[in-house]
């Protein structure tokens, strides 16, 4: 063409700036293809060997298109892809180790029957939790959860899991559960170190073992021990999980309470003291020795005064220990549920079954107006 073609062609071409792998770089251009041609050239990437995307006004420039409405000095976003790469995953085989929207689906329900602790799973008793009345799902705490990563001396949650699905699957804790009708939704390791469960604390200086949310949705129980180097001793853990099934039923640390939870500690010494007569083993040990309650059971009522006591920081009144003793007697006549775990004949069949049940709503008659006056004389 003429002189004056080619000034007025240089005349519309606008000043525009690419930006690409955050350095900026100046072009003119009048077109989308002459913007796409300057980029392959300013940028040093052939045609023939990178597939550029040219982004204006949060459109793609398309070959053979106008350019969008643009300011003198507009600023372009310039992505680039290599032809071969491109190609090669266009033809690859799909990456084993990547896993897609099926495979994510069946590792997320597999990651679901883990918590929610399958059938299979086995813990140092062999046995297993009751159909209806058991602990539904298991959480152990990560090092993510209270802050410090897992060490040679800091058990990892693994080994938390186990310890949680020991408790659960305990022969005298799976007894109590069926025998009281509990179901908890949520057995989980309590965190350690966190500051916000200092709010549920009662008193000042006390260390918080475990709570229970709601009757039962979940108990939480602190398994590690403060400095996390190790777990809590075995019996000490049945005592806080005791303690927290009797939330399950009574709220405030009232006499009810504590009667109730002596009657649970009560329930679980007996329990094993009677797999110990029977002769029974558990991964080739005997029962005392793997819940750690040989001693206790020697002298069960002692046991359960001693347990109540510290837990409560003061020993039980006269009152609750005749409660406790008639709570003995009542559940020794029921049969097999004998002090230090001697079974004793007498009272059985319908008539026994009926008495026990009048003396049983008796014995919690008797608790409820202990309860009651102590509150009217708290009011007074």
């Amino acid at each position: 063409g003429s002189p004056s073609t080619s000034v007025s062609r240089r005349r519309t071409r606008m000043r525009l700036l690419l930006q690409f792998k955050g350095k900026t770089t100046e072009v003119h251009a009048d077109s989308a293809d002459t913007v796409i041609a300057a980029a392959h050239d300013a940028l040093a990437l052939p045609s023939d060997e990178w597939r550029l995307k040219i982004v204006a006004k949060g459109k793609q420039l398309q070959p053979g298109a106008s350019l969008p409405a643009l300011a003198e000095g507009a600023k372009l976003m310039v992505m680039a892809s290599s032809i071969t790469a491109v190609e090669r995953g266009l033809t690859s085989r799909s990456d084993p180790t990547v896993r897609g929207f099926a495979a994510e689906d069946e590792a997320a329900s597999r990651r679901a029957a883990d918590t929610a602790g399958g059938a299979d799973e086995v813990s140092v008793w062999c046995t297993s939790q009751d159909a209806e009345h058991k602990f539904c799902r298991f959480e152990p705490c990560t090092w993510q959860s209270f802050g410090t990563r897992p060490s040679s001396t800091t058990p990892h949650a693994f080994e938390a899991r186990k310890l949680l699905l020991r408790l659960a699957t305990d022969p005298a804790v799976v007894g109590i559960m069926r025998e009281r009708r509990y179901r908890v939704g949520t057995l989980a390791e309590m965190d350690p170190i966190d500051d916000r469960l200092a709010e549920k604390m009662e008193g000042g200086g006390k260390r918080l073992l475990g709570y229970n949310t709601n009757h039962g949705m979940s108990i939480h129980v602190r398994l590690r021990t403060m400095d996390l180097r190790g777990f809590e001793a075995y019996p000490s853990l049945v005592d806080t999980l005791l303690h927290e099934l009797a939330h399950n039923e009574v709220g405030p640390h009232n006499d009810l309470f504590w009667h109730l939870f002596a009657q649970l500690k009560a329930d679980y010494l007996r329990h094993h003291a009677r797999l110990a007569q029977s002769g029974a083993l558990f991964s080739g040990a005997s029962p005392l020795q793997l819940a750690g309650v040989a001693e206790q059971v020697s002298d069960v009522r002692a046991a359960v005064l001693g347990t109540v006591a510290r837990d409560r920081m003061a020993p039980l009144p006269p009152a609750q220990e005749a409660l406790l003793d008639g709570y003995f007697s009542l559940t020794e006549r029921r049969g097999g549920n004998a002090v230090g775990g001697a079974e004793r004949q007498g009272d059985s069949g319908e008539g026994a079954s009926h008495a026990s049940a009048r003396a049983l709503a008796a014995e919690r008659a008797e608790a409820r107006r202990l309860q009651q006056q102590q509150q009217q004389q708290q009011q007074q």
